[in-house]
């Protein structure tokens, strides 16, 4: 059970890594997906804060709402995951 953790530590490292560099390089539009969903969430909230129905509604252009921002936080999505494999690796090898 103490070897455990580290271990799942380690693969939820690796996870966050495959995750961080489909961000990052793009891969299947993911960078894309996500700003587009983050976009349509945007306005949704809007919608209901203003309870407005017209079909001039402001678009969304915050800047956190980039495809660009969101390979930004790809690239701390891999630093972190390369941060959490390390820890769990190493904690595995000393537990040994």
């Amino acid at each position: 059970m103490h070897i455990a953790i580290p271990i799942v530590i380690a693969i939820g490292g690796l996870a966050t890594i495959v995750f961080g560099v489909r961000l990052v390089f793009n891969i299947g539009g993911a960078a894309d997906s996500q700003a587009a969903l983050a976009r349509a969430r945007s306005e949704r909230i809007y919608r209901r804060l203003t309870g407005s129905t017209s079909l001039t509604m402001p678009s969304v252009t915050q800047r956190g709402l980039t495809t660009t921002n969101f390979r930004f936080r790809g690239v701390a999505l891999t630093i972190a995951g390369l941060l959490m494999s390390a820890a769990g690796t190493t904690l595995a090898l000393l537990r040994l």
